[in-house]
Formats: structure tokens, C-alpha cells, sequence
């Protein structure tokens, strides 16, 4: 009796060290399972950014539809319309169709335009049909005034070189100028209302400068010029079918 009472006491002493090591056992294991899970919800707590494995890489998205690059715009500049006339001085080289011939007053002695026969002064002494003088600036001899009209027959007026020549193939001499008159045929030409006239006074005190009266006051008697007659040497601005300028032309 008396042994068996200490080993009975040896026996609980060591169930409950066992107990004892099973629940600090048991303890700990749920420490460690609550650190491994973690709360997340505390003030501050992140949600950690999700990891690429090793090797892997992450694609960025690409629009299914490739944009497309349309041609470049071209800016278009539209020219501006071209008048229907243009103003054409004495000494100016144009003879187009719908050129207005206007009398320059400080020049009053025309170049020769491009296409006058032979080099003559304005627009030649050629006409094609021999019918109707056209438009330009055409030299010669006022005839006869009247009726609202001029009787004028062309002629050729050379300078320099050119009338030289001309003179030569006429068999004639040329000195500062030559006038050739072979055409026979007179034009008969309207002179518009509004026709401005350039006269040679004979008391001026210049009689190379012309002075420009009303067209009513023309033929003047007080010219240098015997107007109208095969002597009156005259410059013909025709615009339109109709005489619009008329300048007396002095001959020495």
C-alpha cells in the first residue's frame, strides 16, 4: 500500500506536464496561423500590389483597328479673275483683244507695239480687212470731220532704224523720220461723245507739245495743223470701235 501511493502521484504529475505541453503546443500553432493570415482591415493597411513571375512580362493593350493616316491636305489659292480690260498707255507693248488704249499725256508719242508692221510707231498700218479700223493706236490723216465721224487714212510712221529701212525699200531717204503712205483706202470712224482731243497751238509758244481742247472746239483754226485735210497728221486711240483719243502729231 504504502509504494503504490507515490507511484499514483508520479503518474499525474506527468499527464499533466503532457497537458500542459499539448496546449502550449496548441497555442502556438494558432500564433503562427494568425500572423500567416494577417487582418488587413487596420488603419493604414495596403492591398499588396499583385507580382509577375519570373519570365513572364506584361503585354500592353493594342487597339484592335491600326489608325489610318489619311493624304495631306493641299491649301487650293484661287487666282484672281482677270479684268476683262486693262489701261494701255502710249509706250506700252500690248495689243490683246479687250485692251483699252488711253492717251498718256505726259508721253504723247507711242512705241512700236509688238506685230506693227515693219517696226512702225503704235499698232502698225496693216489691217486685215481693210474694212474697219480695230482697236489700238493707229497714225495718219484726218480728211474730213463730221457727223460725228472722221475719215482717216492710215499710214506708216518710222523712226531710227526703222525708217531707214523702210525709206530704203521705198527708194527714198529717211533723216529723223519716215512716213510711208501706200494704202488707199480711207476708214470711216465714229468718235465717242466723250472722245478727248490734243491739238498743236500755234500760239503755246511749243508747238510739239499738244494742248488739249473740248472735242466741239476741234478742228481747231488756231492749229499748226491744216484740219482736216491730207496734211492733218493725227494719232487715232480707237476703243471699242470708236475713236476716244485723237492727238494732233507735229511735223516740222
Amino acid at each position: 500500500m504504502g509504494e503504490a501511493g507515490p507511484r499514483r502521484a508520479r503518474g499525474r504529475r506527468a499527464t499533466r506536464r503532457f497537458v500542459v505541453h499539448r496546449l502550449a503546443l496548441t497555442i502556438l500553432a494558432l500564433a503562427l496561423l494568425v500572423a500567416a493570415c494577417g487582418d488587413g482591415s487596420g488603419f493604414g493597411g495596403a492591398t499588396s500590389a499583385p507580382t509577375t513571375a519570373a519570365g513572364e512580362t506584361t503585354v500592353p493593350t493594342v487597339p484592335t483597328t491600326p489608325p489610318t493616316t489619311g493624304p495631306a491636305e493641299t491649301t487650293t489659292t484661287t487666282p484672281p479673275a482677270e479684268t476683262s480690260s486693262t489701261t494701255v498707255p502710249p509706250g506700252t507693248t500690248s495689243t490683246a483683244p479687250g485692251t483699252y488704249y488711253e492717251v498718256d499725256p505726259s508721253d504723247f508719242f507711242p512705241d512700236p507695239f509688238p506685230g506693227s508692221s515693219g517696226g512702225a510707231h503704235g499698232s502698225g498700218c496693216v489691217v486685215p480687212d481693210y474694212v474697219t479700223l480695230p482697236n489700238g493706236v493707229w497714225f495718219g490723216f484726218a480728211e474730213a470731220v463730221g457727223g460725228g465721224a472722221v475719215d482717216f487714212d492710215l499710214a506708216c510712221f518710222f523712226t531710227g532704224e526703222a525708217a531707214v529701212d523702210a525709206a530704203a525699200e521705198d527708194g527714198e531717204e529717211a533723216f529723223d523720220f519716215y512716213i510711208r503712205n501706200k494704202v488707199a483706202v480711207t476708214y470711216h470712224v465714229s468718235v465717242a461723245v466723250g472722245a478727248r482731243v490734243w491739238y498743236i497751238s500755234m500760239t503755246s509758244g511749243d508747238v510739239s507739245m499738244p494742248t488739249e481742247i473740248p472735242l466741239a472746239s476741234w478742228p481747231n483754226p488756231d492749229s499748226f495743223q491744216d484740219c482736216p485735210s491730207d496734211h492733218c497728221a493725227v494719232w487715232l486711240y480707237v476703243n471699242g470701235g470708236q475713236v476716244t483719243g485723237i492727238v494732233e502729231q507735229y511735223l516740222p
